[in-house]
C-alpha cells in the first residue's frame, strides 16, 4: 500500500467495524418505527437553505397542554456526504419515553453543500429551536445535543461560535476534531476542503463549545486516527476547563455506538441518560470502563 491508501483506511470507519451494513439498517428500521409510532412533525424547515429540515418528536402529544420539556437534538454522521434525517430518528422512542422531545437535524450534504455551510446550518437549527421550540413544547433552556461522526464535528464547530446558543449538554460520538488531513483522503472527493478551510473548520483550533458539560465517546473498534482524535479533543476540552467525560466504549464501533444513545438496556445508553439528567446516578456506582472525567 502507498501512504495515501493507508491514510484513506484510517479515515474509513468501516475498515474496522464489525457489521456496518447491519448497523445502518438498524438506523433505518428503528427510525421508521419511531415515525410510525410517535407523534412527529415531519421535515419542518428551520431555515431556507438546502437540506435545512428537521423531524421533531414532541414529548407531549400535539394538542395536549403541559409543561415544556427538554429536547435531545441529534445531528447525523456520514462523512458530510451521506445519510439524512430519515435514518436519524432511531433514538426518538427512547428519548420520548424518558420525557424528552427528540429532534433529528438535517443540514444538506456534499458536494452540494460545503462544510462551513453545514456548520452554519447546524448553528441555525439550534437558534431556531431556542426561538421556535416553545411552540413545539420544548424548553429552550433544556436543549441537549448529540451527534455521531460528522455530526459530532458539526456540533462541536457550531457550538464554538460566539453567537451560538448555549446548550445544557453535548454527547459527541466518534467525531473528527482536526480536519487537516481530510484534503489528502478519499473523503475529500465530495467534501472538497482546501487546506485552509480544513484548518478553519477544525474544532481543535476553535473556542470550546458553548455547553455546560460534554460526554465524549468512541467505540473500542475504531481506527487509530479516530481514537487519537477522541483523545486529543478530550485533552483539549479539559485544558479549556470544560466539564468533560471521555469514554472508550467496549464492544462498540463507529456504527453501532450511536444505537445505544438513551437506551437504558445498554451500559453506554445508561451513561448517556445520566448525562442528559434523565437517569439518576446511584451512590457508589462504579465509573464505566475507559472513562476519564474532568470538571471545570
Amino acid at each position: 500500500m502507498n501512504e495515501l491508501t493507508l491514510l484513506d483506511r484510517e479515515y474509513s470507519p468501516s475498515s474496522v467495524a464489525r457489521d456496518p451494513v447491519g448497523s445502518l439498517q438498524r438506523y433505518r428500521t428503528h427510525s421508521d418505527a419511531a415515525r410510525s409510532h410517535l407523534d412527529v412533525h415531519i421535515a419542518v424547515p428551520y431555515g431556507e437553505g438546502h437540506g435545512e429540515r428537521c423531524h421533531v418528536f414532541p414529548a407531549v402529544p400535539q394538542g395536549t397542554r403541559g409543561p415544556r420539556t427538554p429536547a435531545l437534538v441529534f445531528v447525523h454522521g456520514g462523512h458530510w456526504q451521506e445519510s439524512g434525517i430519515d435514518d436519524a430518528c432511531f433514538a426518538a422512542e427512547q428519548a420520548v419515553a424518558h420525557g424528552c422531545a427528540y429532534v433529528a437535524v438535517g443540514y444538506g450534504l456534499a458536494p452540494d453543500r460545503t462544510v462551513p455551510g453545514m456548520i452554519a446550518s447546524v448553528a441555525r437549527a439550534l437558534e431556531w429551536l431556542v426561538t421556535t421550540g416553545p411552540m413545539l413544547g420544548i424548553d429552550p433552556e433544556q436543549l441537549h445535543v448529540a451527534g455521531s461522526s460528522a455530526g459530532a464535528h458539526l456540533l462541536a464547530a457550531a457550538l464554538a461560535g460566539a453567537d451560538a446558543p448555549r446548550v445544557r449538554s453535548a454527547c459527541l460520538l466518534s467525531g473528527l476534531y482536526d480536519l487537516t488531513e481530510i484534503p489528502e483522503t478519499y473523503v475529500n472527493e465530495a467534501v472538497r476542503l482546501t487546506p485552509e478551510t480544513a484548518r478553519d473548520c477544525s474544532p481543535l483550533r476553535m473556542p470550546p463549545p458553548r455547553c455546560d458539560s460534554i460526554l465524549l465517546a468512541a467505540g473500542r473498534h475504531e481506527t487509530r486516527t479516530y481514537l487519537r482524535q477522541h483523545e486529543m479533543y478530550a485533552e483539549y476540552l479539559a485544558v479549556q476547563s470544560v466539564s468533560v467525560t471521555a469514554q472508550i466504549v467496549p464492544e462498540r464501533d463507529h456504527f453501532d455506538l450511536p444505537l445505544d444513545l438513551a437506551d437504558p438496556s445498554t451500559p453506554f445508553g445508561r451513561t448517556s441518560l445520566r448525562h442528559l439528567g434523565l437517569a439518576p446516578r446511584r451512590r457508589g456506582s462504579p465509573t464505566p470502563e475507559g472513562t476519564v472525567t474532568s470538571a471545570s
